[in-house]
């Protein structure tokens, strides 16, 4: 599943652990860990905020030619990288 690779690389590019994304959105860690095992998926206002807390939409998130290259650049340019 796109999503949930998707959702692991992202956490990896800002050097997060699923703990810190988890305890940030206020879901439990297990919850997390299995929508990026693509065990489960979340609910539409989780992937809302899944995507807001990423800065990206939605679409990107869901999407198999995702570009972290120019994600990579936006979390830098932004002083976002731990």
């Amino acid at each position: 599943m796109d999503f949930s690779r998707n959702l692991q690389r992202l956490r990896l590019i800002k050097k997060e652990s699923a703990a810190d994304v988890a305890a940030d959105l206020g879901i439990s860690e297990a919850t997390y860990i299995s929508w990026e095992s693509g065990e489960k998926e979340p609910e539409l206002n989780e992937l809302c905020s899944l995507a807001e807390y990423f800065m990206i939409t939605v679409d990107n998130m869901l999407d198999a030619a995702f570009d972290y290259t120019n994600y990579l650049r936006l979390v830098k340019a932004k002083g976002l990288l731990n």
